[in-house]
């Protein structure tokens, strides 16, 4: 078979950060390659850097050592990015909230603005357009969101933990509405997130952080052997997952124990 095509080349990228108290070291070498359309979670100790990771991919910090590379385009993807918090605005209807960062672009050609509100038709949301933020679920503000993230038609979406501020229940609804309007969109995605059962009941290939400064300590790709993907629900069912669970969690422990 053909090696497969790349769509995001990251290497020996390291990162600190200074402060007029010293050099605080974040990221040490990291590499690791994303796939066209492939969904992937970065997991690991708190203040291990992942959210630095993601900021750096993002564009928002500049790279200090190593580099970014996408090889099959000339010019860095479309990226967007969604939050753990919606952020949308009270005083607009959902509706504009969507559009908000059209507007913004002076991109709200008529073209755009079928294509959201075919977004909005399909993902349930059409009967809210004119609703304000407050009158709708946490779950139901969240899909908002990302259906405004998506309306600049990225083809690379970060995700910074978008489900920690949902209930449980919540959380696993709308973690599923939103995997699979990713996975349709084929949109390429990296995912931050500290919980492990989500990562591999979402995630293709999970990347395991050490602890800081962080560094990649494995990769583990995650196959349900089934012909379609399941569910995050049905995912978590799966005689497998237990086995993907505690191989990760053995990892992260592992790294409690070098001193």
């Amino acid at each position: 078979m053909p090696p497969k095509k790349i769509f995001l080349s990251v290497k020996n990228l390291s990162h600190a950060y200074h402060t007029k108290n010293g050099e605080t070291q974040a990221l040490h070498d990291i590499n690791f390659d994303l796939f066209p359309g492939e969904f992937a979670a970065i997991v690991g100790p708190s203040g291990c850097g992942k959210s630095t990771l993601l900021d750096l991919v993002a564009g928002f910090i500049p790279v200090q050592t190593g580099s970014l590379v996408y090889p099959s385009s000339e010019r860095p993807p479309a990226i967007g990015y969604m939050l753990q918090k919606d952020h949308l605005l009270e005083y607009r209807t959902i509706y504009k909230n969507i559009i908000l960062g059209l507007e913004i672009q002076h991109q709200l050609t008529a073209e755009n603005i079928a294509y959201v509100r075919s977004l909005m038709e399909q993902y349930d949301i059409a009967d809210f357009a004119d609703a304000h933020p407050h009158e709708l679920s946490g779950g139901m503000r969240q899909r908002a969101a990302l259906i405004r993230t998506l309306a600049g038609h990225p083809s690379f979406l970060l995700l910074d933990e978008p489900f920690s501020a949902l209930d449980y229940q919540t959380r696993l609804d709308v973690s599923s509405d939103i995997v699979n309007i990713i996975r349709e969109q084929k949109v390429t995605a990296l995912l931050v997130t500290h919980d492990l059962s989500e990562a591999i009941s979402i995630a293709d290939r999970i990347i395991i952080l050490g602890k800081r400064p962080g560094s990649i300590r494995s990769i583990v790709t995650i196959d349900f052997e089934t012909k379609h993907r399941p569910s995050p629900q049905k995912a978590r069912l799966h005689p497998k997952f237990q086995k993907y669970f505690d191989q990760i969690w053995k990892e992260l422990k592992s790294d409690e124990s070098i001193s």
